[in-house]
């Protein structure tokens, strides 16, 4: 998955899953651009569930899932991250 904002442009692959505690715990696979470890809460997994199950888009996100193997990429459509930070100047401290 892909993960943008003002601060940084991160592909992030699931790793591994861990408890810790009442929380969920997911860090990123070695081939994410960036480590990254995600805490969710109890209170944000409702809220999460709340928001995926009313929305009309991940229902048909839901839907078109199994057709969207077959779909191919666009030739000269690269989704290599190197090429996307170089253009977009993101993930750069200075």
């Amino acid at each position: 998955m892909r993960v943008v904002s003002s601060l940084a442009d991160i592909d992030f692959a699931i790793g591994r899953i861990a408890r810790a505690g009442r929380d969920l715990v997911i860090e990123s696979s070695a081939d994410s651009t960036i480590a990254t470890k995600v805490t969710v809460t109890p209170a944000d997994a409702l809220r999460s569930v709340a928001a995926l199950l009313t929305s009309p888009s991940v229902w048909l996100f839901l839907v078109t899932l199994p057709f969207a193997a077959f779909r191919r990429q666009a030739p000269g459509t690269s989704d290599a991250w190197q090429e996307r930070r170089r253009r977009t100047g993101l993930n750069k401290p200075w």
